[in-house]
């Protein structure tokens, strides 16, 4: 007798999963088709045909019966005619190359020349001292913190320490009060009183929280308009109202 092999749990959801009877592969085409190609070759390879217009599509454009294409090098040969020219003078005017402005004046170089009374020029006092770096005082910290040095050490006066405020200013020291009816936030849970969980809603607040009756009217649709409603014209006071004022109303350009 054949002993049971227990497959356990996670060697079953490692299995792949089985393809269902009716499966059908993807098709192999690049694209989806809705009816059968024109023709399909034995290879089973789609072949389309072309009408004349896009046959006509297809074909290269003629060039211009003017056309010139492009010279074949940048050198070519020149015309006895252009080595024996003459230039006008116009030409001769426009050859010739742009005046400078009488006021101009060439680039200087990177490296500029100190002159000699640059050199031997002598500072004066009060240039040094612009010229002397910015000298602070040391920082005042408290002993026992020696790192931290935002933490100052007091510098109160001790007749500070010791005054006494007075009356009037003890009274806007107070905090402001809360107003007699302030509610404060209540909190996410509370208990909810013995009278609310044994009290009973009187016959208007039924009457009110009843859904309103169709009359047994099971298939009532709310979105249809009755028969009464597509038939009804508006009064000459409500047209009156949704004609929209003169002066926002703009003709229709027709072109």
């Amino acid at each position: 007798m054949a002993t049971e092999v227990q497959v356990s749990r996670i060697d079953l959801l490692s299995r792949p999963k089985p393809i269902p009877p009716g499966h059908i592969e993807d098709r192999r085409s690049v694209y989806w088709i809705d009816r059968a190609p024109p023709t399909v070759g034995p290879d089973g390879i789609t072949k389309c045909r072309m009408n004349k217009h896009q046959l006509s599509l297809v074909k290269v454009k003629d060039l211009h019966p003017e056309y010139l294409g492009d010279r074949p090098t940048s050198i070519w040969a020149v015309s006895l005619g252009a080595l024996s020219a003459k230039p006008r003078p116009r030409l001769d005017v426009l050859a010739r190359p742009k005046a400078l402005p009488a006021d101009y004046q060439p680039k200087r170089s990177v490296y500029s020349t100190v002159s000699d009374g640059a050199k031997r020029f002598e500072a004066t006092q009060r240039l040094e001292q612009l010229a002397a770096p910015k000298t602070f005082g040391e920082l005042k910290i408290k002993g026992d913190t020696e790192w931290d040095w935002g933490e100052w050490q007091s510098e109160i006066p001790p007749a500070a320490m010791k005054a006494t405020a007075t009356p009037r200013v003890e009274t806007l020291a107070e905090a402001k009060r809360w107003h007699p009816e302030f509610l404060a936030n209540r909190t996410v849970q509370w208990a909810v009183s013995d009278k609310a969980k044994s009290s009973i809603a009187t016959i208007r607040l039924q009457q009110l929280s009843r859904p309103k009756s169709r009359g047994g009217n099971d298939d009532y649709d709310p979105y249809k308009v009755p028969r009464a409603a597509l038939l009804a014209q508006a009064s000459a006071r409500i047209s009156e109202l949704c004609t929209p004022i003169p002066r926002k109303v703009r003709q229709k350009k027709v072109v």
